[in-house]
């Protein structure tokens, strides 16, 4: 059995062939991508509750929705942020949950916060549940003006028909959308003419939504026919709206709709979110695409979608890709595979030296039939061409030629001494088996750790382990069968050893031998000495686990006050924007304002929505050398520049996602307490040298208007305090009824007053509260008197949103530091 490769050539001529096939036919068939993927343990919960204070917002929605999560099995973390309008849950799974079980604890989320949604109070918007967690698109497209601005409507239509496209190519997984306008129907009431017939924004919104007969209206149906019918009125057009209904008086005169407002399609104002690229207002698309798939080939199919729907766009827009992950992908793994062949040459080379010129060849032949073999079990067992896995290939080149080394040696040493060619192969297989079995398995255990290493770190680094093993056990079944067979036939027999004569240091390394053998207490002695120092500096050493990353892209966070309109992060951005542009070394830069950018780098998280303070751009440099020259100079200048807000240079790193290099979790009694201790740790890390930026949990909070009515007063006049607010939010802030019908789009028809009311405080105080029919009132009398006849209005500020960690309020002090800064060395010097 152990000569059975030797004496059977025919097997292994048919073993290379099925191992290079097999190989070859993996590497087709492997996914390529540039880095690995991490396994989504994270999910989130977005609650809307306009108006609504932070310590409200906790109450009714976070805490409720905490309990319900805290219930899941393998639920590690959950975090939560209670703010003016808004709760936002993290949730994140323990990171030895199985993969397998993870969309099953996803789906019983859903069902526990609907079941929670039941109980919140009215006005409450549906919670959003996002388990989408860690996601980098593999490209980013803009839509936008190919000139001067175009009509926002038609790039959003266009946006979407290319969106619809690409959606429908083999291998996407999902394709979103940035900056995308959202196109009404805006009903904007004159509001002294409305309050006068006694009409609010609501009652005008329920008379649109009564007038839209978008309803079932029964059918006729007799012995023989089974009709439908069919009542006219459907919003079809402006026109239709502007004949509505509203009110009758009791001469005979109609009151339509368009006697007291001005009816228009616009999109949004204010809109959600805005996106920029190269200072022109842009949609971004965000394409993802399986997991598996070999980037380049999917990425060349998008290519082609996007360059057959380019004929088809207006005139007035282009688009343009500003994201590939597939030129970076090529470029990582070329890199990589460049370092694998000279890690090749280098050990063929030092074989050639040693062994001579057949039996390095018997070696070498190991590299590449390993090699192939190994792609072939990546294949079977889906671990996909990354850099993780091509490095663990690379780590394992000097590993596998051992073994081959070992048996080869032999069966040549004993041709030198005589013996025949199927004894020398039979002898060294039966002699060397137990030794290279033993030292394979404890090679192998060694990197078992990083294999079993949990969560994002363990996806990211035990891809690394999982190739050197594979490469460890194929470098043991060739070493112990192919290996043999070659060595058997090809060396000669007899003769001198092959190789460069040893000379010199041949003689030295004998003679340090006998000096070891004579004294063995001072060569162990002196054999601890480099492991003692080794020991010894250890402490001494930088700790850092993952690499750097030299990429010509970076990304910029900007956050104003809290209160800020999306206008005035809009201002500031065109601002910022320009002096970036003209930046030596940048070539491209591009924007979302309102809500987080497309993620790009597979550890980048973008966490916020409906953040109208909040910007953050993606910037291309002409090469990564001018992205690391970029990144201390801008911090620097663009803090200076812009002090009203807080801006954050961030370069790109490997390893799992983190919220921020440096981070302390405040836990205390009460806000004041956390707000106080974090203020204080605040400004100790501000004092460090290399901290660029802290934020914490408890800031201030944004200004907010206060309302103080006279409860008194407004039940004199029919209303309650909820009725106030009420007309108060449909009045600024708009209420839909009814929708506009036009082809496959729906358009809601949002009714409010003019920007004129909603954008001064001295307006909004006079603005006519209607008090309800029956109230007493004659009907020659103005049925509406200004808000502040009842209310004092005065601008106060408002708490801030309250943080908390696993059903306790904490304040997370998080700290970012310079690019040639570790997160230990910060420590150290606060």
């Amino acid at each position: 059995m152990r000569t059975l490769p030797f004496r059977n050539p025919r097997l292994v001529a048919l073993a290379l062939l099925v191992i290079i096939a097999a190989g070859l036919s993996a590497f087709l068939s492997l996914g390529r991508q540039e880095d690995p993927t991490i396994t989504n343990l994270n999910a989130t919960i977005t609650t809307l509750y306009p108006g609504a204070e932070p310590s409200r917002i906790e109450a009714l929605i976070s805490q409720p929705l905490e309990d319900e999560m805290r219930t899941l099995a393998d639920m590690d973390e959950i975090k939560s942020t209670s703010a003016t309008g808004i709760s936002i849950i993290s949730l994140q799974l323990d990171e030895a949950t199985d993969p397998a079980i993870i969309e099953e604890i996803w789906s019983k989320a859903r069902d526990g916060v609907a079941d929670v949604a039941r109980t919140f109070p009215e006005g409450v918007q549906p919670p959003e549940f996002d388990s989408e967690g860690i996601a980098a698109v593999g490209a980013i497209f803009a839509v936008k003006p190919s000139g001067a601005a175009a009509n926002p409507a038609v790039l959003a239509r266009t946006a979407e028909e290319l969106a619809e496209r690409l959606r429908n190519v083999p291998g996407t997984k999902s394709v979103e959308s940035w900056g995308t306008p959202t196109e009404e129907v805006r009903v904007t009431l004159d509001p002294a003419a409305t309050a006068a017939l006694g009409l609010t924004p609501d009652a005008v919104s329920a008379a649109v939504r009564a007038a839209d007969a978008k309803v079932q209206s029964g059918r006729l149906v007799s012995g023989s026919s089974d009709i439908l019918l069919d009542v006219q009125g459907d919003i079809e057009a402006l026109d239709r709206l502007r004949q509505i209904v509203l009110a009758t008086g009791p001469q005979g005169q109609v009151t339509r709709l368009g006697d007291v407002a001005e009816i228009s399609r616009s999109p949004r104002d204010p809109a959600p979110a805005i996106a920029l690229v190269d200072g022109q207002d842009a949609i971004l698309l965000g394409v993802q695409a399986n997991e598996g798939l070999q980037i380049d080939v999917w990425m060349g199919w998008i290519r082609d979608e996007v360059a057959a729907f380019a004929p088809l766009l207006p005139a007035s827009l282009t688009v343009e890709q500003i994201f590939d992950q597939a030129v970076y992908t090529a470029d990582r793994l070329s890199e990589v595979a460049l370092n694998m062949a000279i890690g090749v040459g280098l050990v063929v080379l030092v074989l050639l030296v040693t062994l001579g010129v057949r039996a390095a060849l018997i070696v070498a032949a190991v590299l590449p039939l390993v090699s192939l073999a190994t792609l072939a079990s990546m294949n079977f067992i889906g671990l996909p061409i990354h850099q993780m896995s091509v490095t663990g290939l690379i780590v394992a080149l000097g590993l596998l030629v051992d073994a081959a080394i070992v048996m080869t040696d032999d069966i040549r040493q004993r041709l030198r001494a005589g013996a025949s060619r199927m004894d020398a192969v039979d002898t060294a297989v039966k002699r060397l088996f137990a030794p290279l079995l033993a030292s394979t398995v404890t090679t192998a255990l060694s990197f078992v750790p990083m294999i079993l290493l949990p969560g994002g770190a363990g996806d990211f680094v035990g891809a690394i382990a999982i190739a050197v093993v594979l490469m460890l056990i194929w470098s043991l079944i060739i070493a112990l069968t192919i290996t043999p067979a070659l060595a058997g036939w090809l060396l000669p027999e007899g003769g001198r050893g092959a190789g460069l004569p040893s000379g010199l240091a041949g003689r030295a390394f004998h003679a340090s031998l006998r000096w070891s053998v004579r004294n063995p207490v001072r060569s162990v002695a002196l054999a601890l000495v480099l492991p003692a120092m080794g020991f010894a500096s250890f402490p001494t050493l930088t700790a850092q686990f993952f690499p750097g990353v030299d990429r010509d892209q970076f990304h910029i966070e900007v956050d104003l006050a809290p209160g800020a309109a999306l206008s005035r992060t809009h201002a500031l951005v065109e601002e910022m924007d320009a002096l970036l542009r003209a930046t030596p070394g940048i070539t491209r830069v591009a924007w979302t304002l309102g809500e987080s950018a497309p993620a790009f780098y597979y550890n980048i998280v973008g966490s916020r929505q409906g953040a109208p303070g909040f910007a953050q751009e993606l910037i291309t440099t002409a090469a990564p050398e001018a992205t690391a020259d970029l990144l201390d100079p801008l911090q620097t200048t663009l803090t200076a520049r812009f002090p009203e807000a807080r801006i954050l240079v961030r370069g790109l790193v490997q390893g799992p996602p983190v919220d921020a290099p440096v981070e302390f979790r405040l836990e205390g009694p009460t806000l004041e307490v956390l707000r106080a201790e974090g203020e204080r740790l605040r400004a100790i890390l501000l004092g460090v040298e290399g901290i660029t930026t802290v934020r914490a949990s408890y800031e201030g909070g944004a200004p907010k208007v206060q309302v103080e009515i006279d409860e008194a007063a407004a039940q004199l006049a029919g209303l309650s305090l909820a009725d106030v607010a009420r007309q108060l939010q449909s009045g600024l802030d708009g209420v839909t009824g009814g929708s506009l019908i036009e082809a496959s789009e729906q358009l809601p028809v949002r009714v409010q007053l003019g920007a004129g009311t909603r954008d001064d405080l001295e307006r909004i105080s006079q603005m006519l509260i209607v008090p309800p029919p029956g109230n007493g009132r004659s009907s020659q009398t103005l049925p509406a008197f200004p808000l502040s006849a009842m209310a004092e209005i005065s601008l106060v500020p408002s708490d801030s949103p309250i943080a908390r960690q696993n059903g306790t309020r904490v304040n997370t002090v998080q700290a970012f530091i310079a690019p040639d800064l570790l997160p230990q060395e910060a420590l150290v010097r606060a």
